[in-house]
């Protein structure tokens, strides 16, 4: 992909990406959400452990009864955050069944990690613990510590398109990504509160997880975050889609590579996104600076430096 930056960066092509950038909003905005809401098909091994028995291997099973234990004080924080453009009743959210922790799913998911800790090298397990702090703060202000760092985590997802594609350069797309990333914090961890799945460690203590988590397993915050990015942006840069699911995918995966998240969260966080994004991208406030966006992203890849 890095053959793209020539395009974006060389002003002899004005004419030619001026003219892409003046046409390409007009064409994603006739395009209907139903037209996009499914082009991201469950992958394996998803599809493959999906198809297993989600359900409890017995009635009342002391394995069943462990669930993660919420703390209220979070509970209570989330509860008062308030989405500003989206409130998606949760029995609404339609997601993957979350597997007993007895059930065939469950074990087969287990075993799914075990394998990819036993094959994991030291390097793998380095690289997928770059996304262990990955995420984004919308309550850090500007001239705080980890502001910048905050908002260049918006753009992970797609980072290689160009060098048009950072924070400064894109102040709306940055700010309006940030007051998404509230509405979904709301969404993802009311969710996690109603599933409050254990992690795979508390089921088999063989599994050595990089990472100790304080929070419920279902759905993966990671991917939840990653595949709304990845989504809004393809939106606005069709042409990149692949980019920014690799990414997306590369950032969710790893929480398995290191052992805190069965698959059946990823592929929750996955769904979950798919839905949120379609819901916004129907919502009138949402859709007004949506637009401004766009035109932003238009200028932008116009004159990548100025």
């Amino acid at each position: 992909m890095k053959t793209t930056h020539v395009f974006y960066s060389c002003r002899r092509a004005g004419r030619r990406v001026r003219g892409l950038a003046l046409w390409l909003p007009l064409f994603i905005s006739s395009v209907a959400v139903a037209e996009i809401a499914n082009f991201t098909p469950a992958g394996e091994p998803y599809k493959r452990l999906a198809r297993l028995d989600a359900q409890p291997a017995g009635p009342d099973l002391p394995l069943d009864q462990q669930r993660f234990a919420n703390n209220p004080g979070v509970v209570e924080s989330v509860r008062a955050s308030k989405p500003e453009f989206l409130h998606i009743p949760l029995d609404e959210i339609e997601l993957p069944a979350c597997p007993a922790n007895s059930s065939a799913q469950a074990r087969a998911e287990i075993d799914y990690l075990l394998q990819l800790q036993e094959h994991r090298t030291k390097l793998e397990g380095l690289q997928a613990l770059r996304f262990a702090d990955w995420g984004h703060s919308p309550d850090i202000q500007p001239g705080k510590p980890g502001y910048a760092a905050s908002r260049a985590a918006l753009f992970s997802i797609g980072h290689s398109i160009g060098p048009w594609f950072t924070a400064s350069r894109l102040p709306r797309t940055a700010n309006l990504m940030s007051r998404v990333w509230h509405d979904a914090h709301y969404h993802i961890w009311s969710l996690k509160f109603k599933y409050a799945r254990i992690r795979p460690v508390v089921i088999d203590p063989r599994i050595n997880n990089l990472q100790q988590t304080g929070w419920a397993a279902f759905p993966s915050g990671h991917s939840s975050n990653a595949y709304i990015l990845a989504y809004f942006y393809s939106v606005l840069a069709p042409e990149f889609t692949n980019v920014f699911l690799r990414d997306a995918r590369e950032i969710a995966h790893s929480r398995e590579i290191i052992g805190v998240h069965y698959p059946s969260d990823t592929e929750a966080g996955r769904v979950l996104a798919r839905q949120f994004v379609n819901r916004l991208l129907q919502n009138e406030a949402f859709r007004a600076e949506f637009a401004k966006v766009r035109k932003e992203w238009a200028r932008a890849r116009v004159d990548p430096e100025d």
